[in-house]
């Protein structure tokens, strides 16, 4: 860019116009104008139409590349979760616990991340995505090799829970990337692969953990998938220094400012961002209470709680799954973990479901010059949430020794495949929802939901346990079966309820 004013970039907001994709068009009227008044008038530095430093106007191969970094060091914060989930008898061994007390290694590490994000969110806002989200990873990273050096519970239990309070940085504030880049029209489809990562991360991590746990063997087999998940985040780290670019236009146009005034030494050159102090009282207001305050909204709270109860589930399994085919086939180690693969399954077939729901919602959007209708979101859960306590309820009947594995794992399949549907539906509904607000809804529901899958797998033993694997497993089933008219009501009398939230009528 011209260091003298390519007048394209210093302008005031009343003579810019916005791009579908986010960038911002310049009045060319006014262009004399503005270029006459540079050196009396402040002068506001904004991305022109086409500006190659607008991350709207990455080649599509970069923002894939972006997306798929931010997706792997998510994966990576919700792999490290199950990191001690199939070792929990070998914990209990080691330290001289309960089998309970040893699920406390996942559980704390889940409540960390329902917390962390509300502290570390504005600092990705503030101060860009790279540092802010590569950063927490990076001090993730060193508690979990404190995880695996750990010579007592204590110990243990203190460095997984700030693993996780770090790791939750990149779980939330991953997604809000994918604004930096993709425009409306292509973010929904791009948010399932990015949800993907999420949930992969989930399943795919008591396999791969489970196989370092009992083929390693030793007394200290149990910290083999800790510096597993080390070596995954400090090779992600590693990757993102040399290829990431930052993604934040409020940041990137505050570099380009102070370049600006150094080179003309025009002290009026200025971007937006800069104008914007975190202070005390914005960031407890902002990014601490108003989640809560959302949450106690009726639209947040029961998106939330469904989101939240299915996800709580999903931990569940992950943790008793081993306990459960232990239970009614015998199956132990690793064998007792590939069940884990059917839930894989299961997520990928609902990512299908949601591509085809976000291509859908596209041709709405389209039809709607652009204008979200988020009451639009709800069809597809309508249509496969009923999946979730279905699968559940054939998981549950079929966990018989003599019925052949592949219809309780037909179940579990099935169960995934309604949770990953359901997940991505409500996420995608309160980004439409409340998008001023979008990062405070995400956020209460970020922190509902880790609260539950750090809840959940506590009470897994003493479920199945008293109510054995076909009545425990119906238990939740009926739940989740009671939560099934959720969307139904919000389609039918969402737009009618969300003109009365205070949230929501803000940027109606």
């Amino acid at each position: 860019m011209n260091e003298h004013a390519d007048s394209r970039d210093t302008c005031s907001n009343s003579q810019l116009g916005d791009n579908e994709d986010g960038g911002n068009v310049l009045d060319k009227e006014h262009l004399l104008d503005m270029s006459s008044e540079s050196n009396t008038n402040s002068l506001l530095v904004e991305f022109s139409e086409g500006d190659p430093g607008s991350p709207f106007n990455w080649s599509r191969g970069k923002k894939l590349w972006h997306t798929a970094i931010y997706g792997l060091a998510t994966f990576s914060a919700q792999f490290n979760s199950t990191t001690t989930s199939p070792s929990v008898s070998h914990l209990g061994e080691y330290f001289n616990v309960s089998r309970e007390k040893a699920l406390l290694a996942t559980s704390l590490y889940v409540l960390g991340i329902a917390f962390g994000p509300m502290f570390f969110a504005p600092l990705s806002e503030m101060y860009g995505r790279k540092i802010a989200i590569f950063g927490s990873l990076l001090v993730s990273m060193v508690f979990t090799l404190g995880s695996a050096s750990s010579k007592d519970f204590a110990s243990l239990l203190a460095t997984r829970f700030f693993a996780g309070f770090f790791g939750g940085s990149p779980v939330v504030s991953s997604g809000g990337v994918l604004s930096d880049f993709w425009s409306i029209r292509v973010r929904s489809i791009a948010m399932v692969f990015y949800a993907m990562f999420v949930v992969c991360g989930t399943t795919v991590g008591p396999v791969i953990c489970s196989l370092l746990t009992f083929q390693v063997g030793g007394s200290d087999e149990w910290r083999w998938p800790l510096w597993f998940s080390c070596i995954v985040q400090g090779f992600i780290m590693v990757v993102a220094v040399f290829t990431v670019s930052e993604s934040h236009s409020g940041v990137l146009l505050a570099y380009r400012a102070k370049k600006i005034r150094k080179r003309t030494g025009n002290w009026a050159y200025h971007a937006k961002h800069e104008e914007w102090d975190l202070d005390l009282n914005e960031y407890l207001s902002t990014h601490l209470i108003r989640p809560f305050a959302m949450l106690a909204t009726p639209i947040v709270f029961f998106l939330a709680l469904f989101a939240s109860y299915v996800f709580g589930i999903l931990y569940l399994i992950v943790t008793s799954l081993p306990l459960t085919f232990k239970m009614t086939r015998g199956w132990e180690g690793t064998l007792g973990n590939l069940p884990m693969l059917a839930v894989l399954v299961g997520v990928i077939l609902g990512g299908v479901a949601n591509v085809w729901g976000g291509l859908r919602y596209r041709r709405i959007l389209i039809a709607n010059k652009g204008v979200p209708i988020p009451e639009e979101r709800f069809p597809p859960m309508m249509m496969f949430a009923w999946l979730m306590p279905t699968g559940l309820f054939i998981f549950a009947w079929t966990s018989w020794a003599h019925v052949h594995w592949i219809a309780p794992c037909i179940g579990l399949s099935c169960m995934a495949f309604g949770f990953f549907v359901i997940f991505q539906g409500c996420l995608n509904y309160l980004v439409d929802a409340f998008t001023k607000y979008a990062a405070s809804a995400i956020a209460a529901n970020t922190f509902f939901r880790s609260i539950l899958a750090g809840v959940f797998p506590l009470f897994g033993s003493a479920l199945f346990g008293n109510l054995g694997v076909h009545w425990g497993a119906s238990t939740i089933a009926f739940v989740a079966l009671g939560m099934i008219p959720i969307p139904f009501v919000f389609y039918a009398f969402g737009s009618k309820i969300r003109s009365k939230n205070p949230y929501s009528k803000r940027i109606d």
